[in-house]
């Protein structure tokens, strides 16, 4: 085992034999399944207290470095790939079939509008601003050294270890490519997976980042509409060279639903009878209300590629985003490498969010928060606005899909909803293609964001004005979806209406 000088002199002692280990474990000086010292055995040689190395073997566990073998002994994980050991004399990349450098843009900025980002209220600041001045504390590592090779390995460990936890993955970090933005991830996607021209299924109502980065490769769109079961494929012809199937099955962005298990097969049977890949857009998954978070689809089938971006929880804090791809495709011959993005100081601070359990504890605050003003805002619903608005069936995200009762005209919903300066939450532009609806929708934060507070009194205004055309007396009740208008696209798919109620 590397000796302990390697490490920061200034770090707690259990702290430098932790990164000592880690360095061995990634170098490939100790290999998956190899034996570890007992703790007794450690204290005694580096002349420290059993106390400190317990310590660090039960954080090299929670890491995922090391596990406990029955009988009692300490090993390297046999689950770590062989992978993990870096070719130092060739820079630093992970062996692959083909090293060449991936080619896409790694300086574009995505805009937010467009990305389910969480309200800066709800934001861990705190707990960000901790975990960098923890880092800080210690002496920085050489970024464009060695040190920044193995921090972005120590990333993936990270990363690695959060979706196994939190969403059911399995996976090795060499499965993981990391990219700066979610725009860079699926840039990638975009370029090496598909070809240029290739058809792109994508939902409807979508992100429209999807639409614009796949736009730049000439994708040929279908769209897919989105019911309470999710997206539609039904009507996707066979056989139209669709050859990626962008879908978001645990957390859709704006409606909010979750993919229903018979969506999912159907999805996968498309797929596997067209020659097309799955990229699953994991979204906010995590803030799904009052429910654990749907399985992925990355381990069930076998062309699932699995995109997330931090930025879904962190927002500005962090936008380093993930591209999940599965062995076969990674060793299938012309493939190529991620490449681009460099070690910096906020990947050392993500990785020790992730790792102290920071970011876990940050996101049980965060849905816990807006669970409670959803109910708060439904309340409101059905108290003011009775009659006014059928309830999308959003299960996860930052906000509530409300559909503008049909009674009233299109073109009264639009001049009043500009009147009020509603505009900005109108779903029209998420959808994939024009089309003549008089159907109205507004996505409702559930934490207003100080800086364009009062959504509730420009809900109030919107109320007054409509009624001075149909009175409340008159208005029907559209909580059910018998009583609701198709969607815009196609005509048969419909959101399902929820009570005004949890």
């Amino acid at each position: 085992m590397a000796a302990k000088s390697e490490t920061s002199s200034s770090a707690p002692l259990y702290k430098q034999l932790e990164e000592s280990f880690v360095q061995d474990i990634v170098c490939g000086r100790l290999k998956p399944g190899d034996a570890v010292p007992s703790t007794y055995s450690l204290a005694e040689q580096y002349g420290i207290s059993r106390v400190t190395a317990v310590r660090c073997y039960e954080q090299l566990k929670a890491r995922g470095y090391l596990t406990a073998r029955r009988g009692g002994a300490t090993i390297v994980n046999p689950s770590l790939p062989a992978a993990l050991n870096w070719n130092w004399s060739s820079g630093g990349s992970l062996a692959a079939p083909n090293e060449l450098e991936a080619e896409f843009d790694i300086c574009r900025t995505e805009s937010p509008s467009c990305l389910q980002l969480p309200p800066h209220e709800v934001l861990p600041s705190k707990a960000w601003l901790r975990a960098m001045g923890a880092v800080l504390d210690e002496p920085l590592p050489d970024f464009f050294g060695r040190d920044g090779k193995y921090l972005t390995m120590r990333l993936k460990m990270a990363i690695t270890a959060f979706l196994s936890r939190n969403r059911g993955m399995s996976l090795y970090p060499q499965n993981v490519l990391l990219f700066n933005t979610k725009r860079d991830a699926l840039s990638f996607v975009a370029r090496h997976v598909v070809e240029q021209g290739a058809g792109v299924a994508v939902e409807s109502p979508g992100e429209p980042l999807v639409r614009e980065v796949f736009s730049e490769r000439s994708a040929k769109f279908f769209a897919m509409a989105v019911d309470r079961e999710g997206a539609v494929i039904d009507h996707l012809p066979p056989g139209a060279g669709i050859k990626m199937m962008v879908v978001s099955p645990s957390a859709q962005f704006p409606s909010g639903v979750v993919l229903s298990e018979r969506r999912r097969q159907q999805v996968a049977r498309y797929a596997g009878h067209n020659d097309a890949f799955i990229l699953e857009d994991d979204g906010a998954a995590l803030m799904r209300f009052g429910k654990s978070p749907e399985p992925c689809l990355f381990n069930k089938f076998k062309n699932a590629l699995h995109i997330g971006s931090f930025g879904a929880y962190l927002g500005p804090l962090c936008q380093i985003s993930y591209l999940i791809v599965p062995d076969h495709i990674l060793a299938a011959p012309g493939n190529i490498v991620e490449s681009g993005i460099q070690p910096r100081l906020e990947m050392l601070v993500l990785a020790n969010f992730i790792e102290t359990g920071a970011l876990d504890l940050s996101i049980l605050r965060m849905r816990a928060q807006l669970a409670q003003r959803r109910q708060q805002l439904l309340a409101l619903l059905q108290s003011d606005f009775k009659g006014m608005f059928a309830v999308g069936a959003s299960s996860t995200g930052y906000h509530q899909v409300v559909r503008v009762n049909s009674v009233f005209s299109r073109e009264k919903i639009l001049s009043s909803i500009e009147n009020c300066k509603l505009q900005s939450y109108v779903l029209q532009k998420f959808y994939a293609e024009d089309s003549e609806t008089s159907r109205v929708e507004l996505m409702l934060p559930l934490v207003e964001n100080q800086s364009d507070a009062g959504v509730v009194e420009k809900l109030h205004a919107l109320k007054h004005q409509l009624l001075e055309v149909v009175p409340q007396a008159v208005l029907p009740e559209c909580e059910t979806m018998s009583q609701v208008e198709n969607m815009p696209f196609p005509a048969t798919a419909q959101f399902s209406q929820l009570p005004l109620s949890i």
